[in-house]
């Protein structure tokens, strides 16, 4: 298949989807995203696949959603009209619900980055295997955004959730792995081959056994709220992004007028000594 965001490839029963706009961070652009939807429409309906790794190109899996204003996505979140966020929201939240619910595993092959919106698309997956190069978590809130899909609680408890969540506090591959973010670290260099080791082993397993064990393990977590805590938050988070206050008044200014790598640097600047 021919994507100008993702590359795709089937060999052996493993689909091999890569994010793949390197120069961006493979940020999550709106075309990424639908290239993404219709990436997953194709693999749930072929037989031959058996298993997805997702990963990114580059030095990165995704450094989150596309703040960019070259992007299709709004400038000032805080200025859309409300049913019109909601609504932008909830087909990030779709999209990712394609993963959950996709009849095949997917692993993730956390190469570097996974921040933000791409933070939480890598804990969606079924397998989480990080580089030790990799760096994880979901600094959004200190651009004045919030979290749309709220997986993090369920990954790594209460207590971790919350102070991740509300510092935007990034860790590393070992931290995320003791927390239950990740399952596993290994050397960066052997990210694929350990993460294909393992798609190779869910090749060799019945189809049926595959597919009815991931669905088994989600209905607990569904049972746990899950999908409660994901609709509520829907809502949350469109009155979060539509709000306003003097940081994000402050962050938004400076991407009008000197560019997002500016206002990037002017937020991480306020916690350098911290």
């Amino acid at each position: 298949m021919d994507f100008q965001c993702l590359t795709y490839r089937v060999e052996g029963g493993i689909c091999y989807l890569t994010l793949n706009r390197p120069e961006k961070l493979n940020a999550l652009s709106p075309l990424l995203m639908a290239e993404l939807r219709e990436a997953l429409e194709v693999i749930e309906v072929d037989t031959d696949i058996r298993v997805v790794i997702l990963t990114g190109a580059g030095r990165a899996f995704s450094a989150g959603f596309d703040l960019d204003p070259d992007s299709e996505e709004p400038d000032e979140p805080h200025a859309t009209p409300p049913d019109e966020r909601r609504q932008r929201l909830k087909g990030h939240i779709d999209t990712f619900m394609m993963v959950w619910n996709l009849s095949k595993p997917v692993i993730a092959a956390v190469n570097g980055y996974a921040l933000a919106g791409a933070c939480e698309l890598m804990q969606v997956c079924d397998i989480k295997i990080a580089s030790d190069r990799a760096v994880l978590g979901e600094p959004e809130i200190r651009a004045g955004l919030g979290p749309p899909f709220l997986i993090t609680p369920f990954s790594v408890g209460l207590a971790r959730a919350k102070e991740l969540l509300l510092t935007g506090d990034t860790i590393d591959a070992h931290e995320a792995a003791r927390l239950g973010m990740v399952s596993r670290v290994v050397p960066h260099d052997d990210l694929m081959q350990e993460c294909e080791k393992v798609a190779r082993k869910i090749t060799l397993i019945s189809r049926v056994g595959v597919k009815m064990t991931k669905i088994s393990v989600n209905r607990a977590l569904e049972a746990m709220g899950f999908l409660t805590a994901i609709q509520h938050n829907l809502e949350l988070m469109t009155q979060f992004d539509i709000s306003t206050d003097p940081e994000q008044q402050e962050f938004s200014a400076i991407r009008r007028e000197h560019g997002l790598r500016a206002a990037l640097d002017w937020r991480d600047a306020r916690f350098r000594d911290l």
